[in-house]
């Protein structure tokens, strides 16, 4: 979703214990951020 239309635009948030692009929380940020969300992230590693 382009433009910041999206369900999560204008929201910000922050996604914890990121591992790889395989993990849940990976896949919530993108999709956070596929809504229009500014995300920070931590990662393990």
């Amino acid at each position: 979703m382009a433009g910041g239309q999206g369900l999560m635009a204008g929201k910000r948030g922050l996604i914890l214990g990121v591992a790889n692009n395989r993990s849940i929380a990976f896949g919530i940020a993108k999709a956070c951020v596929d809504h229009g969300a500014e995300i920070a992230l931590t990662y393990q590693g």
